[in-house]
């Protein structure tokens, strides 16, 4: 079913029928697939290619997928205060595509929120009392926690040293044994999605943010990283698999997806792990590129292969 989805869609940008319809508020309509969402703008694929709009110039989005119209539905709600009923569309979305990691990711932290809403309320209560007494002794500001900036907070409960490299969050250093680092977040990382909300073009401050404003303790990531891989023959595949390297592929509705990777291969001792979305192979995107013309560009690579994987991560800060 998966391959099916996939190779639809591939067809889809090759033809003269779309999936998703943007309708702008000039009153124009532009069709395509909108293939990434940022928090000002989408990024929507068309038979003329990718082409940016800005969500100040959207009226409406139209998706061909139901889960993404459902996960809509209860984004809606949720900027409306209503928590519970956009947990309800949250969790149609999961029924209907269980792959679909926006509609996983977001049923997960309301799921969360809604368990912790009592402990929340409660947690409130005690600062509000805390605060008032605070006020009525004269104590101002005691709490170093006051002081600290988005970045120390960030370095303070998850371990990660965060800075804009290119435009985009860089992990610049992990805290060996830190919460981020027992994820799996290395030095060198980029985290490209918060809650599946993609970072870029967010400041540096909102990211931090981001992280760290769970109530729950939980923060879902996705990360990416370029891992360099060296053949140790001559490179092969069979059913999705590249022999020399020691790993398997397969084509996903989330894209070019690592479906095995063989112990002590070049891919296992170099960090390949199953689930890992690979979105560039020497720099080149492997976004619309067919199952064999990616295993051909591998074998191409000769000594070194330059793969660039997307990678989910689940984030348990420290408590203060």
């Amino acid at each position: 079913m998966k391959h099916i989805i996939f190779f639809l869609m591939f067809f889809i940008l090759q033809s003269s029928v779309y999936a998703d319809t943007v309708y702008m508020k000039n009153g124009e309509e532009q069709k395509g697939i909108v293939v990434e969402e940022y928090i000002d703008r989408i990024k929507l694929s068309t038979a003329d290619g990718e082409i940016e709009i800005l969500k100040n110039n959207i009226k409406d989005i139209l998706y061909d997928m139901p889960a993404q119209n459902l996960v809509k539905l209860g984004d809606f709600h949720r900027q409306k205060g209503n928590t519970a009923i956009a947990y309800l569309y949250y969790s149609k979305a999961r029924e209907v595509d269980p792959s679909f990691e926006p509609a996983m990711a977001r049923y997960a932290e309301v799921s969360a929120l809604l368990i912790k809403r009592s402990d929340k309320q409660l947690e409130n209560s005690i600062e509000k009392r805390k605060a008032l007494l605070q006020a009525k002794d004269g104590i101002i500001k005691t709490d170093a926690e006051m002081s600290l900036t988005p970045q120390e907070k960030l370095q303070k409960y998850t371990g990660i040293s965060l800075i804009l490299k290119k435009g985009r969050p860089f992990v610049e250093y992990v805290t060996p044994a830190s919460p981020a680092y027992q994820a799996g977040v290395r030095s060198g990382d980029y985290i490209i999605s918060v809650w599946t909300r993609l970072t870029q073009y967010m400041s540096l401050e909102d990211v931090c943010d981001a992280i760290i404003a769970s109530s729950t303790g939980e923060t879902s990531i996705t990360i990416e990283r370029t891992i360099n891989l060296k053949s140790a023959g001559t490179p092969g595949y069979s059913t999705g698999g590249i022999a020399s390297l020691g790993f398997y592929l397969d084509m996903t509705t989330g894209g070019l997806t690592v479906t095995r990777v063989m112990n002590n291969s070049s891919a296992f001792k170099n960090g390949l792990a199953p689930s890992d979305i690979i979105t560039s192979i020497n720099n080149k995107p492997t976004r619309y590129m067919p199952l064999k013309e990616t295993i051909s560009l591998i074998k191409s690579s000769k000594d070194n292969c330059g793969i660039t994987i997307n990678r989910y991560a689940v984030i348990w800060k420290k408590s203060a």
